[in-house]
């Protein structure tokens, strides 16, 4: 194998982690650029998103939402290039973790392809899909991976998980627990972020994962 491929290989899990991270990066940027004052607490995420400035144009949003809107299409897309990535290694996991970060993948993709202004519904459904089967992701994969690797990256992992669906819960049925709306749906997306960059740790820690990159590095050696 060219040692490109097997640096480019190595680097993978590095990838995936600055392509999630950058969410909360460009969160930061595009809030501070909001026309009026955007809240962490009052404001919900997707609202960094929306193009539209009201029919004068004064009423409060962003000329960056693009950028958050691309923001969101990178995160769903690293989600599934994650699944892929792991699907084709050999029972690196089972089959219901790696579908539900498809699955979470393409909620990512509709969230910034749709606006929450003029594709409610559609954002609506691709934020669920998000929230929902992220966390479900972080959950089934640190389950699977605890009787290999048990140590304080797994609990975390499981904590993320159930976090996120608990946050995800009280959002939708509008309880806040005094965080406010968009911190309460901050609760429910953070985790499934955090859950993801945690488990991408894990996955490169499981044996047979460890196993095919000391293959990849004979066959190197051996061409």
């Amino acid at each position: 194998m060219p040692s490109h491929v097997l640096e480019t290989s190595k680097r993978t899990p590095l990838y995936l982690t600055v392509a999630v991270l950058q969410l909360f990066v460009v969160e930061f940027l595009v809030a501070g650029t909001w026309r009026g004052h955007y809240s962490y607490s009052a404001n919900f995420i997707s609202d960094l998103g929306v193009p539209f400035c009201g029919t004068d144009g004064n009423a409060p949003c962003s000329k960056t939402s693009l950028l958050m809107d691309a923001s969101f299409v990178v995160t769903g897309l690293a989600y599934m290039v994650a699944a892929v990535l792991w699907h084709r290694i050999e029972r690196v996991l089972p089959p219901a973790p790696v579908v539900f970060l498809v699955v979470a993948g393409i909620g990512g993709v509709v969230v910034g392809l749709a606006p929450s202004n003029t594709h409610w519904e559609l954002h609506s459904l691709g934020a669920t899909l998000f929230l929902i089967f992220g966390s479900l992701f972080t959950l089934t994969t640190a389950l699977t991976v605890w009787p290999r690797i048990s140590g304080p990256a797994t609990y975390l992992a499981l904590a993320l998980g159930v976090l996120g669906l608990v946050g995800y819960f009280c959002f939708t049925y509008s309880w806040d627990l005094g965080l406010g709306v968009g911190g309460i749906e901050r609760v429910a997306a953070y985790s499934a972020i955090l859950g993801f960059v945690v488990c991408v740790h894990l996955v490169t820690q499981l044996p047979s994962v460890r196993h095919s990159a000391v293959v990849r590095v004979g066959d190197s050696a051996g061409a």
